[in-house]
């Protein structure tokens, strides 16, 4: 498998007015603290340039603000991630009149491209200004080395005759979220108490807060430039600080350089004045490339632990992409800082809100970056408390986590929706998705299975699934004329379904839920099991389980009921097959999202026999089939192979593909019961961001969750490479069109490194491993000792 440079960058060779917006998020840089859209910076410097043309969104991750806002009427406190003020305006003019960015400079050439392996942006621009031609190469960085800094540098080639050029920057601290017009009620100017202050040589600072009590920015901007300078003439505009000079140009090339510091909350001392000092003070002082090599050299270090490489150029690109938004979104920097994984990375998509869409990451992270997922259970064991007191309001035990999360552990779920197509709001039920909880303790259970750490299941990660399965134990219900444990009033992964037919919220015994349910049950049973006596009895103790607790959670695992019709076939909830069947049109034609194409007709998605998301496929996108079907056959149901292949047909049948997991669900879930359809759904899976069309969802952020997914799918699905209890069992099921693959694993503290080449998978133990590796295959179980090899042969299909 060659190595090319090819492989770790994304160009784009023309600008796209209409595309922008787009390009902006799939080429926008993170570091884990900071994220930055690939928004042009002449356009914040600009007078005229058109405002739905560029997006500045520069954000902090976590960082969130519940300003109070009436929506439909209602007041409502919703936590949303702020848009920071834009520091990054910059623009040149050899007249003082015309200036770059400005609708009237005529671009003579454009390139646009990300270094995936320096977490670099670039672009080479030819321009005409002032009757010349000019050449600009940017570069920017958001550092890993220093997760408070932000780079820009500009370039500048000018021809002969050019001898001085006008500088303008710019600081934007008039910005508002406002980049989705259908949450404009929710969103719009969140900073308040702005402070923007002009300093010696270029610098400038400016403080500010939020609503939100103890949400206090600092931020520091310094523009430098390595020749002659006059002094900076300064004036602000409203909001904006603008800021302009002259530069001597030297041998025909100009360099500018911007420089930003941020800090927020309790990095910064009591007092906004005291805040604009110390980031001022926190500027760099080190040259360009000194800063930029610090950088290289921990993205270097990162990218180590994340090998990959694909026989497909095409396909290795696109999964190196997914890899680095990954890598940048939840980074080194993240464990400590108390972040959750965003599904749209750290963006203004979903209000920058937590779901749970870890589940998709998990097994990635903790197969590669454990500290990250440590990171992430860090996040939710934080709000272990709040989920405890929302179940104890609900009349509930154990804990309840909310839908959607962000920074105070309270449901954030938006009370209402915006149709765009009919502008009238749609109430918002979704927050009865109370899954989440099952893929917290799936989370926790997989980076258990991935490190051995026995101090998670004692502590964090027990504690998680022990209450997460008091809550399932209080919310079923038992049902006298089934005989059976019943979940009512949930809602599945597909939210097309979430009202009853009376117009109630919620749906009875949806089948992901309830199998999920018994999932998390005997998962927190297995759990006490595995731990010594002792340490089960103080666990429990902690906790306050009672003894007869756990013989309720076992009886709930042997008795749950399933929406099982005859012949075997897994229904997504209660009566779906009563529902009405889809138009072909539904399914083939281009029409606008269904929910709201139906709420502007009057009607709604409840009573059709559609889906937004795989629901049940999800299942088996977790579990391999032969586990699924003996969790099923655990409750009592007849389940074998031929009735998970029609639980797979039906419900694929009935799905429409818009949300983003479902193709990568789909994928994992086919994987071994049609790899010509899996192989399908992957391709697509792997393209969901970059091959977007302009106007689709990439705009708001990237498709995180869909991302690490496909990640997943080529790692755990098509390897079969899953962690368990006793060690690695690897299953390779790999596509005849695959081609070869080499990534490596770690698992417990020692890499794997595996090879996919033709119809063998070789598994090779890092000689610096300092212990075995339990391995499972077909051919049965074997310790990998350091530097030890193990061939498997696969069967392509």
């Amino acid at each position: 498998m060659q190595k090319d440079e090819a492989r770790w960058q994304v160009r784009f060779e023309a600008f796209d007015a209409d595309d922008e917006h787009r390009r902006e998020a799939l080429l926008a840089l993170g570091n884990g603290v900071l994220s930055w859209r690939a928004a042009a910076p002449e356009a914040s410097a600009a007078d005229d340039v058109a405002p739905d043309v560029h997006y500045a969104g520069f954000y902090r991750a976590g960082w969130y603000d519940d300003g109070a806002r009436e929506v439909n009427g209602e007041p409502v406190r919703l936590e949303a991630l702020v848009n920071l003020p834009d520091p990054f305006g910059l623009s040149v003019s050899l007249d003082g009149r015309q200036w770059f960015g400005s609708a009237d400079v005529p671009l003579l050439a454009y390139r646009q491209s990300l270094y995936m392996d320096r977490a670099r942006l670039e672009r080479e621009i030819s321009f005409q200004l002032a009757g010349h031609s000019l050449r600009l190469r940017e570069i920017r960085l958001l550092s890993l080395a220093n997760p408070h800094l932000a780079l820009l540098r500009w370039e500048l080639q000018c021809p002969p005759g050019v001898e001085r050029v006008q500088v303008r920057s710019v600081i934007d601290a008039g910005v508002e979220n406002a980049l989705i017009g259908k949450n404009r009620a929710y969103e719009g100017k969140r900073l308040r108490d702005l402070v923007l202050e002009p300093a010696e040589g270029g610098r400038a600072t400016l403080s500010a807060r939020l609503e939100t009590p103890g949400r206090r920015l600092a931020m520091a901007v310094h523009v430098c430039h390595p020749g002659q300078i006059q002094p900076w003439r300064s004036e602000c505009q409203g909001e904006r600080l603008l800021q302009q000079t002259e530069c001597d140009v030297e041998n025909g090339r100009l360099v500018i350089e911007k420089r930003v510091i941020v800090q927020v909350d309790s990095e910064l001392p009591s007092t906004a004045a005291d805040a604009r000092k110390q980031v001022l003070a926190c500027l760099p002082t080190q040259a360009f490339a000194r800063l930029h090599l610090r950088h290289a050299r921990a993205w270097q270090r990162l990218w180590a632990q994340a090998p990959l490489g694909l026989s497909d150029a095409g396909l290795e690109k696109r999964l190196r992409l997914h890899s680095f938004h990954l890598l940048q979104t939840i980074s080194p920097h993240s464990p400590g800082r108390d972040l959750g994984f965003p599904p749209r990375g750290w963006h203004e998509g979903y209000f920058g809100q937590v779901f749970w869409d870890e589940i998709f990451a998990y097994p990635f992270l903790s197969s590669h970056l454990p500290d990250l997922a440590r990171g992430l259970l860090d996040y939710r064991y934080r709000r272990l408390d709040m989920a405890r007191e929302r179940a104890r309001i609900a009349g509930l035990r154990g804990a309840m986590f909310p839908w959607r999360s962000a920074g105070s552990g309270r449901e954030q779920t938006p009370p209402f929706q915006c149709n765009p197509l009919s502008g009238r709001w749609m109430r918002d039920c979704t927050y009865r998705q109370r899954h989440v909880g099952a893929a917290i303790a799936h989370d926790a259970w997989q980076l258990y299975l991935a490190t051995g750490d026995q101090g998670l299941l004692t502590g964090q990660a027990g504690e998680l699934i022990l209450d997460i399965a008091r809550f399932w134990a209080s919310l079923a219900r038992w049902d006298e004329a089934r005989s059976r444990f019943v979940i009512l009033g949930v809602i599945g992964p597909d939210e097309y379904h979430n009202l009853r037919r009376d117009g109630q919220p919620g749906l009875d015994n949806n089948a992901y839920t309830n199998l999920m349910a018994v999932w998390s049950l005997r998962l927190a049973l297995d759990v006490l099991a595995a731990l010594p006596e002792s340490a089960a009895q103080a666990l429990c103790s902690r906790l306050d389980i009672q003894p007869g607790e756990r013989g309720t959670w076992h009886d709930m695992t042997r008795r749950m009921y399933l929406p099982i019709r005859p012949g075997g076939v897994l229904l997504q909830f209660d009566g779906f097959e009563q529902l009405e069947p889809v138009p072909d049109a539904w399914m083939e034609e281009d029409h606008p999202r269904l929910d709201w194409m139906l709420e502007a007709r009057g009607d709604r998605p409840d009573r059709y026999r559609l889906a937004k998301q795989a629901d049940v496929l999800m299942l088996l996108y977790l579990f391999p089939g032969s586990r699924l079907g003996e969790l099923i056959r655990s409750l009592g149901y007849a389940f074998d192979e031929h009735a998970l292949r029609r639980t797979a047909a039906f419900n694929l049948s009935s799905l429409t593909h818009e949300s983003s997991l479902s193709l990568v669900v789909c994928a994992g879930a086919l994987a071994g019961i049609d790899p010509a359809a899996s192989w399908r759904f992957f391709q697509q899976s792997a393209g969901i961001d970059l091959e977007a069309p302009s106007d689709g969802g990439t705009l708001e952020g990237v498709h995180l969750g869909a991302m690490a997914g496909s990640l997943d799918v080529l790692q755990r699905h098509y390897l079969g490479v899953r962690a368990e209890h006793d060690g690695l069992q690897i299953a390779p099921a790999p596509p005849e069109a695959l081609g070869n693959v080499r990534l490596s694993v770690q698992h417990r503290g020692a890499w794997l490194r595996l090879t996919l080449e033709g119809q063998t998978l070789l598994i090779c133990a890092d000689p610096a491993n300092r212990r075995d590796i339990p391995i499972t295959t077909a051919a049965g179980a074997k310790p990998l000792a350091p530097g030890q090899r193990l061939a498997i042969a696969c069967e392509r299909r």
